[in-house]
């Protein structure tokens, strides 16, 4: 076997399994806790233990689409599994839905029902589906109601100051957090109503920019493919390549090496290069109005 200091201990197995089953392990999510997510992660993790008091603290978790709001949510999530307790009733810590594209507050109702595993009439009133989420969450002692997508409230036109409004009711009858979390539009959203902005503090997913934090990010996510020769992501020769093709955002960032890491296993040459690189079909997120363009 070849040098394998390149990778965690826990892929030197794979490096005996076939090319299909390496591919497929290169094409998993993989958690990376660079550490903006991970003070991030921190906060939401406060939250879960955070005293019932008369105000409760609000976090709005905010970034480009595909710079990891939604990795860092499911991380959140899966840590705080349902619980039961001695009796064998059932504890939901997390209540996590996602903000529909043309929401209103009936309908915020019945997503919640629904994750909580209630059937019901969506077309009942909203203030009877209210009733139940309230109850469900009180009995479940909800602690954080976690709301994806949260930048499609901008869509909602008059029904945004209804919803805004029962999210901050909820907040204030149950004593439970609310997390926020979506693009640079969801700040918009809760602009237009400067009381309920003033219940949340900003948790920012920056734009990545070529320094030490996004080189260090790639070599811990070399550590996680199982390719049989060391890539040097990190390296002078190989990081603003990566950077120039994956663009700011981590997504970007994943998505590419997922990509090269199968061509350099199809190709035989097991790490990744500038040439696995420039033999890729690979556009840039920023790059498709020239798509259009062409198209």
């Amino acid at each position: 076997m070849s040098n394998v200091a390149h990778l965690h201990k826990d892929m030197l197995p794979l490096l005996e399994e076939s090319k299909a089953e390496r591919i497929l392990a290169c094409q998993l999510d993989r958690w990376i806790g660079y550490p903006r997510a991970t003070d991030i992660l921190k906060r939401l993790d406060d939250l879960i233990v955070y005293p019932k008091t008369l105000r409760m603290e609000n976090l709005l978790v905010v970034g480009r689409s595909g710079n990891g709001k939604s990795a860092l949510i499911d991380r959140f999530f899966n840590r705080h599994a349902v619980q039961q307790t001695e009796l064998g009733t059932a504890l939901v810590p997390i209540v996590r839905i996602e903000m529909p594209e043309t929401p209103d507050e009936s309908e915020l109702w019945s997503l919640i029902l629904w994750h909580l595993g209630i059937s019901h009439r969506e077309r009942e009133p909203a203030h009877i589906k209210k009733r139940q989420v309230k109850s469900l969450m009180l009995s479940l002692q909800v602690r954080i109601l976690v709301i994806d997508e949260f930048n499609n409230l901008t869509r909602a036109g008059k029904a945004a100051g209804d919803l805004l409004a029962a999210i901050k009711g909820l907040s204030n009858d149950l004593k439970l957090s609310v997390v926020a979390a979506g693009t640079q539009e969801a700040v918009n959203a809760l602009n237009s109503d400067p009381q309920m902005r003033s219940r949340f503090q900003p948790a920012i997913l920056d734009r990545w920019i070529l320094n030490t934090e996004y080189l260090r990010f790639l070599s811990s996510y070399e550590q996680l493919l199982p390719l049989k020769n060391a890539s040097n992501l990190a390296s002078r020769e190989l990081a603003p390549s990566i950077y120039g093709m994956a663009g700011d955002t981590v997504g970007g960032a994943v998505r590419l090496l997922k990509k090269a890491s199968v061509k350099a296993i199809e190709s035989g040459v097991e790490k990744i290069t500038k040439e696995v690189l420039a033999d890729l079909d690979w556009t840039r997120s920023d790059q498709w109005d020239e798509v259009g363009r062409r198209a």
